[in-house]
């Protein structure tokens, strides 16, 4: 039984862990600043295309105060709406399209 509820425990400590690598660091009405642990240029520069997509962001933006030592801080200003929903609504995009291209990666090399 034990053997069964390994996943799941894996699942809910992998979920832990996510969650901590996020940090608010400001948070206002319409911005948020937020520093995001163990991220560099390769996530966050695909997060604020993204973002800035949206009609609603009025400013996306990451700054790595120093590249080697330190976790990148992303800030997001809204015209009207949430920050924080539209930087989950941002991730979810760009889930989906990490998604989609693996499928199809996966389809075009067997």
């Amino acid at each position: 039984m034990a053997a069964e509820e390994a996943p799941e425990i894996r699942k809910e400590e992998e979920e832990e862990e996510q969650q901590k690598k996020l940090t608010i660091l400001e948070r206002t009405e319409d911005a948020v600043r937020m520093e995001i642990a163990g991220e560099d240029h390769t996530l966050l520069a695909l997060l604020t295309a993204t973002l800035l997509d949206d009609p609603q962001v009025n400013i996306a933006t990451y700054n790595i105060p120093e590249t080697l030592q330190s976790n990148p801080i992303l800030y997001v200003k809204m015209n009207s709406g949430d920050p924080l929903e539209a930087v989950k609504t941002a991730l979810r995009a760009l889930a989906a399209a990490f998604d989609e291209f693996e499928q199809k990666y996966r389809a075009a090399i067997v």
